[in-house]
């Protein structure tokens, strides 16, 4: 008796049977994908958004739609993809459902749309005059911004980072207002420098990139009761300084016509005789007078 050989199946028969296992009623059930773009969009709040869904059903037949409670206007379609205009989108947080049915079999995808808002203002606190080795606290409020657990706030003085912080654990979905606050503690070489507050709400790779930074306030060096009183003494003595030569300038001017002008009761020797001899001529008799007046009576 002759051995048998075993026949190992050709190709063709192969590929005969796995297309006859890809026909069978239900064999490709299950097999099929559905998915959304974008994932996670964020939008701008009372903004709008395009979904588009999609499926790897080969089924011309299977038909895809969008179950949401946010606001549609408008669709298209086409094979294996549908996509729905979402518009006035105002919840801060929703998860509009993608779905597909094919051969019978539904699947679902989801998206997640997060709504954002701009910081309306960034404050930073208005400081005082400030004492040196004294600490100050700096205090900046970003307002009505949202979502916050994409925030980050940076106090900067100079060009030198004071403090950064972020916000991941916050809970809130909706609008909120950020305090920050940083301690400092000022020198003399940081008189005149300027301390600002800057916001930055990053919502990449989903959304957009904003930023946005306070009004500059400038460190001011309070003077001590110490330096004060020495400002004060140094006036006084710079004012009495200039008073003494002032009066020093005026005798100085005054003295040359002093010695011009001769004290009354000074007089030179030449004016002296000058009245004597006058003295002496008026009391003289005349020629060929008496001196004793009897005479001169006399016939």
């Amino acid at each position: 008796m002759r051995p048998q050989r075993l026949q190992h199946p050709s190709p063709g028969g192969s590929l005969a049977w796995l297309l006859l296992l890809l026909v069978l009623p239900g064999a490709a059930q299950g097999s099929f994908e559905v998915s959304v773009s974008p994932e996670a969009p964020m939008v701008e709040h009372g903004g709008s958004v395009w979904i588009n869904c999609s499926t790897t059903c080969q089924d011309p037949d299977a038909n895809g739609s969008l179950e949401t409670s946010l606001t549609k206007t408008d669709s298209k379609s086409g094979p294996g993809w549908a996509a729905f205009l979402l518009v006035g989108i105002t919840e801060w947080v929703s998860a509009p459902q993608c779905y597909f049915t094919c051969d019978g079999d539904t699947k679902v995808a989801a998206a997640n749309i997060s709504t954002y808002r701009v910081p309306e203002r960034v404050v930073l606190e208005p400081l005082p005059e400030m004492e040196l080795g004294r600490a100050y606290n700096l205090t900046c409020w970003v307002l009505n911004v949202a979502p916050v657990t994409h925030l980050t706030v940076t106090l900067r003085q100079g060009g030198r980072t004071l403090h950064t912080e972020t916000f991941q654990n916050h809970t809130g979905t909706g609008p909120d207002d950020v305090t920050v606050t940083h301690e400092i503690t000022p020198w003399r070489w940081d008189h005149g420098q300027e301390i600002t507050c800057h916001a930055a709400l990053d919502l990449m790779p989903h959304g957009p990139h904003f930023e946005n930074s306070s009004s500059v306030v400038e460190l001011q060096e309070a003077e001590s009761l110490t330096a004060k009183i020495i400002a004060i003494s140094a006036i006084a003595t710079i004012s009495a300084t200039l008073l003494g030569i002032l009066a020093w300038g005026l005798v100085q001017r005054d003295r040359p016509r002093r010695k011009a002008r001769p004290e009354p009761r000074e007089a030179t020797s030449s004016q002296a005789n000058f009245e004597m001899a006058q003295a002496s001529t008026e009391d003289a008799p005349e020629e060929g007078g008496s001196l004793n007046p009897a005479e001169d009576a006399s016939p």
